[in-house]
């Protein structure tokens, strides 16, 4: 158990964020990957269209949004431990109620509660869970968990299809939701008991301090809406283009190997991740996030500059991916180096929220611009997006960390 003066030992951190770290995987693979896999299926069972099952699953993301306040809220007053231990039991039974909905209504408001439950096991909530066990050594356990967690679509869409294919898209999800059961659940009950003494008992016991806060007063609320701000700009960039990126290829003249340069995505979040590991662990978390900003932006530079299509897609993805993977470390490493543990959770529930409301439309609004304009005019304005995120953090940065080095 922790006292509140103690943190968890190395081994002790190291098996917390594996623990977590299989968590994550379960979650993002099985409430998030899955779902554009299962989505043909179900669609074809209900007789409904492909755009319907997205839209149920856009309501579901913004609803989640709209409900991480108050679960952050929760997580500071009874400890993030618990409320992912809670979130598993009911994940566990509503994805396994997907299995039996009898009709497309009822799987959509199943869907919805299941993007709203996940808010209360997904990144955030390991995220506080992390700075509860971690103090100083949160950023770097943060780190060391999104590594594991970027294992989640290579692990869950060939497994989702293959499965969805021999046995069923309902057996699918009552398997899934036996995964959350005898998995996910167990873990988290683990975590519980190595919490220290009081967790639960107000905020102070769930929010032992990890290091002073950077900012209070008004430069503490100065800085929250610089960040909130910039995030969700960031967050619709990358929002838009995910959803679109083989689309986007396509349209810029990469034919048949818009795939295969897509690709490259994947393996740049991890190399992102392990430079931020092994590398850049002596900078401070702002200069790591205009890092984040700065690299997709770089890459719609090459999207836009009169190069050879194929380099200049593998140039964007790349970056891009490099970008997208240092995203979620900094979304968490950010808030806590600037303002503490005190109300972490909370905070990061607030910034989800900003993030979700003004990010939820980004990939309708891109294709609505794609389609008459070109692919080089709604690259521009993603463009400006990024680049008025990046200069948000950047008179943060230089008011922060600059002056005071």
């Amino acid at each position: 158990m922790l006292r509140p003066d103690q943190s968890a030992s190395p081994a002790g951190l190291h098996a917390l964020v594996l623990a977590l770290g299989t968590t994550q995987v379960i979650g993002y693979g099985t409430l998030y990957y899955a779902y554009a896999i299962v989505a043909p299926a179900v669609a074809q069972e209900f007789g409904a269209s492909l755009t319907t099952l997205y839209a149920i699953f856009s309501a579901g993301l913004l609803a989640g949004g709209l409900a991480a306040p108050l679960l952050g809220r929760w997580m500071d007053r009874f400890g993030a431990p618990r409320v992912m231990m809670v979130g598993s039991f009911i994940i566990a039974g509503l994805v396994a109620a997907l299995a039996v909905a009898p009709d497309l209504l009822s799987f959509a408001a199943l869907a919805v509660a299941i993007e709203v439950a996940s808010i209360a096991v997904l990144y955030d909530a390991a995220f506080a869970t992390l700075a509860l066990f971690g103090r100083a050594e949160a950023r770097r356990a943060i780190t060391h968990l999104t590594l594991i967690g970027g294992f989640a679509s290579t692990i869950f869409w060939p497994l989702t299809g293959w499965l969805v294919e021999a046995v069923g898209w309902r057996q699918v999800y009552l398997g899934y939701g036996a995964l959350h059961l005898l998995v996910a659940l167990p873990l988290h009950v683990w975590i519980v008991t190595r919490a220290r003494h009081g967790v639960g008992d107000g905020p102070a016991a769930a929010t032992p301090q990890a290091g002073q806060p950077a900012l209070s007063g008004p430069d503490a609320r100065r800085a929250f809406w610089a960040i909130a701000i910039s995030f969700a700009l960031t967050g619709m960039l990358l929002s838009a283009l995910t959803v679109h990126l083989v689309s986007l290829l396509q349209a810029l003249a990469l034919g048949a190997s818009s795939y295969l340069v897509a690709m490259l995505m994947g393996p740049a979040q991890v190399l992102s991740r392990l430079a931020d590991a092994l590398f850049w662990r002596s900078l401070h978390p702002l200069t790591v996030a205009m890092i984040a900003a700065s690299a997709p932006l770089a890459g719609i530079l090459a999207l836009m500059l009169p190069l050879d299509p194929i380099l200049a897609g593998a140039i964007f993805a790349v970056l891009f991916g490099l970008g997208a993977g240092l995203g979620s470390i900094v979304r968490g490493s950010v808030p806590l180096a600037l303002f503490g543990a005190a109300g972490y959770g909370a905070r990061l529930g607030q910034l989800a929220a900003i993030r979700t409301i003004l990010g939820a439309g980004a990939p309708f609004l891109f294709a609505a611009g794609l389609a008459p304009f070109g692919a080089k005019a709604a690259l521009l304005v993603v463009l400006l997006l990024g680049l008025a995120a990046l200069l948000l953090l950047g008179l943060l940065h230089r008011q922060l960390v600059v002056r005071h080095a």
